[in-house]
């Protein structure tokens, strides 16, 4: 089941309701599958934040917990796992035999799915509870969003709306039941997991250019963070640049436990030779104060030029050396060759002169 686990995970991960920083949620993924494959007729994986905890199949039709620290769960967390899931799989079950005959579907491969959960503040207040479905990868029916004060529900467009006296049913039953038990089980796994999902990492920034066809690339690059939660902002002369702009800006998961995310601008040749300042600017739970990078266009490119101008200036002066010092060696060598003449016509005066006087 590790392979549906990931399936279901990524599905369902940019739909989850982006928790702020310091708040944590608890997330079942529920799927529902009507036809012959080789997985159990009803799955559900258990998401604490980004950290499965949890596995529940419609065969053993127990709750085991499943998180990355060795622990035996108590049986009471364990009988709220298999009662709540045992709800789900019934409600879900109706609903896809509703849609199963809505849409006239008498063979292959239907999968409906559910992501239900709740979301706790970091007063360890509770903030919601909610259920949304979808039927083959579409939003189907019975969104439902419940956070203390008010209650709100879509029926879809699939199957027809509940009648008022089922909507207080499901009020009472998410307001007095459910949410007590998500939020519960909740707090139960932080701490179980807690130098897990309570870690913080602060990022590493960088400002990266890179030369691409009809100008540059500018991208700011936040990695290896934790928790997921980052404000990642690229400014222009100061000002933030709109996000129709930019490209990315997916939180991605590392490989390693943290977390990466990019954002890029492509600027023009012609606004390049501008004058601009760009800086990326991050803050995060990890973080007292923001974390910036700058560059500036233009800028560079003068700082470029002032450089070739010196290394220019000192080539010329080595040169000016070299030929400096050869002309002293090539002057030395000729006083040097004079010298030797010199002496050579004394020696031969002398030589001439003890010649006569032997005669």
């Amino acid at each position: 089941m590790d392979k549906l686990s990931v399936f279901l995970f990524v599905l369902s991960f940019y739909t989850v309701v982006n928790t702020g920083s310091g708040s944590h949620s608890l997330w079942a993924f529920a799927t529902y599958i009507i036809g012959e494959t080789p997985f159990p007729e009803f799955t559900v994986v258990v998401m604490l934040d980004d950290v499965q905890v949890g596995y529940y199949d419609s065969n053993m039709k127990d709750f085991i917990y499943s998180g990355l620290t060795t622990y035996k769960i108590h049986d009471n967390v364990a009988q709220d796992g298999a009662y709540v899931f045992g709800i789900i799989y019934q409600t879900i079950k109706e609903g896809s035999f509703q849609l199963k005959h809505h849409f006239n579907l008498t063979r292959g491969v239907q999968v409906q799915q559910r992501m239900a959960g709740c979301e706790m503040l970091d007063n360890d207040e509770p903030a919601l509870i909610m259920s949304k479905n979808t039927f083959n990868a579409v939003f189907a029916d019975h969104e439902i969003y419940y956070n203390i004060t008010h209650f709100t529900y879509n029926s879809g467009k699939l199957l027809p709306e509940w009648d008022a006296m089922r909507r207080e049913y499901l009020r009472t039953l998410f307001g007095n039941v459910l949410l007590p038990i998500c939020i519960k089980n909740l707090k139960t796994f932080l701490k179980i997991e807690k130098n897990v999902v309570m870690r913080k990492v602060p990022p590493r920034l960088r400002l990266i250019k890179k030369e691409v066809s009809g100008g540059f690339q500018v991208s700011c690059l936040a990695f290896g963070f934790y928790p997921r939660h980052i404000n990642l902002t690229l400014l222009r002369d100061g000002q933030p640049v709109a996000e129709q702009e930019l490209t990315g800006g997916e939180v991605l998961p590392s490989g390693d436990g943290t977390y990466q995310l990019r954002k890029s601008l492509e600027v023009s040749t012609e606004e390049l030779k501008k004058r601009h300042n760009y800086t990326c600017t991050a803050s995060h739970l990890s973080l007292d104060n923001k974390l910036d990078v700058s560059w500036e266009s233009g800028a560079e490119r003068v700082h470029l030029s002032t450089l070739s101008v010196l290394l220019m200036m000192l080539l010329i002066l080595i040169l000016l050396g070299l030929f400096i010092c050869i002309k002293r060696r090539r002057r030395t060598a000729s006083q040097a060759l004079s010298q030797l003449a010199n002496v050579d016509a004394k020696v031969a005066e002398e030589i001439n002169l003890s010649s006569d006087s032997a005669t």
